[in-house]
């Protein structure tokens, strides 16, 4: 596999705890340069890794950087032409088919973009485009929130609001979609009534914070 993460997480070890854990009978290949947003660049910097290596399918490690950046890769791997022609903003959403098998592992607790099916990327002429597709849901989403215990307060900050944000937006649509509003009214219970994003900004050892923060997410 490709794993696709940044090397904020290769220096705090959280690479070689994952790396640790997959069979001797694979080597993964390592994409460390993910930007705090992935760009088109980026993507096709890993895509140039992905066919060097004869990569058979991707880990996204990290936040939802990592992730979108790897489901951007995906679409590359299967499909030809230029990235931009799969955005939904150029109506290109139905021509993302099948795409390389993708394990998402997140680290932080904010976009996700983990059970999502789009992902975000900043193009080469500046404009940021959206890509979505059933087909980029992951395989595979796997939810340790022991992955986010040594994640800065800043950053445990901004992601937890992004989820709030994320979960207010499913209320207020105007779509009538009553599941997800539970979902999202849930999430809007764990992070603000029950003060999860507080308590683990304060103190991010707090499992339970952390546990919840994920699940809001």
């Amino acid at each position: 596999p490709l794993v696709c993460t940044d090397s904020g997480l290769v220096k705090i070890g959280i690479l070689d705890k994952v790396r640790n854990l997959i069979s001797n009978q694979f080597t993964p290949i390592i994409f460390d340069k993910t930007p705090s947003n992935p760009t088109e660049a980026s993507v096709m910097l890993a895509l140039e890794k992905y066919h060097a290596e004869s990569c058979d399918g991707i880990i996204g490690l990290g936040g939802g950087s990592s992730i979108d950046l790897g489901k951007a890769v995906s679409i590359m791997v299967t499909h030809k032409g230029s990235l931009i022609d799969y955005s939904s903003n150029e109506g290109g959403s139905e021509k993302i088919k099948e795409t390389p098998s993708l394990i998402a592992i997140p680290t932080t607790s904010g976009t996700g973009s983990e059970i999502s099916s789009g992902a975000v990327i900043i193009m080469n002429d500046g404009r940021k485009l959206i890509f979505v597709s059933p087909n980029l849901i992951p395989n595979v989403a796997i939810c340790d929130p022991d992955l986010t215990l040594d994640l800065p307060s800043i950053m445990t900050a901004g992601a937890g609001m992004d989820a709030l944000t994320h979960c207010i937006e499913a209320v207020l649509s105007p779509m009538v979609d009553p599941p997800a509003e539970a979902v999202g009214l849930d999430g809007i219970e764990r992070i603000f009534r029950k003060e999860n994003l507080v308590k683990a900004v304060k103190d991010g050892s707090n499992r339970e914070a952390r546990w919840n923060m994920m699940m809001a997410a």
